[in-house]
């Protein structure tokens, strides 16, 4: 029988690979997003300042909630083994 800390750590070790996936594709969309909009802010200087502070906002209140989320569901998993 696997001991509870190696189970723990090759757990926590596939968590954290997905998520390492989960930003990789996510940092490429960014790229491909910039990559397509260059033309358009090029046309829009005085907008492209508002709209990349915007999407930086938005991207960073999903990580946030993301974050929240994976805690959340910690508290919930630590909460039920302590019943």
């Amino acid at each position: 029988m696997a001991d509870t800390a190696t189970v723990g750590q090759d757990l926590e070790g596939r968590i954290l690979g997905a998520v390492h996936t989960g930003n990789s594709v996510a940092f490429e969309a960014i790229k491909v997003w910039a990559d397509v909009m260059k033309p358009v802010m090029a046309a829009l200087p005085d907008v492209t300042p508002p709209l990349a502070y915007d999407f930086a906002v938005q991207l960073a209140a999903t990580h946030r909630k993301l974050a929240a989320d994976v805690l959340h569901l910690g508290d919930e998993i630590t909460l039920s083994q302590a019943k």
